[in-house]
């Protein structure tokens, strides 16, 4: 009888093992999955070389967009151009809404995708404080992150330029989360 219970015990713990390790591999793998692809965005373009035409905004906002050109372009490989035959614009109006920036990507991601760029004056003012020029500079930034296939709001424990929650005074270039993820990205 004892050596009947021993061996239904070490089936059972056999088995108990067995659920405890397939319990931790789908676990990992469904953690796993999503942290190693926190940072990517389907609606990005195909390529890390892409012209912008600005649309409907004063000099004050061509300054603003040039940098966020530049801050992007500080990334290896990465060219946003400036073109008034681009089909990629960026604009900043009032808008009603309560976002700060918007990104709207149409067509398959391919060399035939365009995207738009709105910058919300409206609610950065009302937002910003004295910064509104470091908050228009990190919008706009951010914005041309998603341009790179960059996700808003990213599930990392690391500094992001795309994070919601980033004090947008200080943080207005790509951080090297970002910068690995570009490089990750478009291998």
């Amino acid at each position: 009888m004892e050596t009947h219970i021993r061996k239904l015990e070490t089936s059972r713990n056999r088995i108990l093992s067995k659920v405890v390790a397939i319990m931790c591999v789908l676990a990992f793998a469904i953690g796993g999955a999503s942290a190693a692809n926190a940072d990517y965005f389907a609606g990005g373009m195909a390529s890390k070389k892409n012209s912008v035409k600005y649309v409907g905004v004063n000099s004050t906002y061509v300054n603003h967009f040039d940098n966020a050109r530049f801050r992007s372009n500080a990334l290896s490989g990465v060219t946003f151009g400036k073109s008034n035959a681009a089909k990629n614009t960026m604009t900043a109006a009032r808008y009603s809404s309560s976002w700060y920036g918007l990104y709207t990507s149409k067509g398959p991601r391919d060399r035939s995708r365009t995207f738009t760029i709105q910058v919300n004056a409206r609610s950065i003012q009302e937002a910003s404080g004295r910064n509104m020029s470091k908050w228009i500079a990190s919008t706009s930034t951010h914005e041309l992150g998603h341009a790179l296939s960059l996700d808003g709001n990213p599930k990392t424990s690391k500094a992001s330029l795309m994070k919601y929650s980033r004090n947008r005074s200080t943080v207005i270039s790509p951080l090297p989360y970002n910068v690995s993820e570009v490089k990750r990205i478009y291998r």
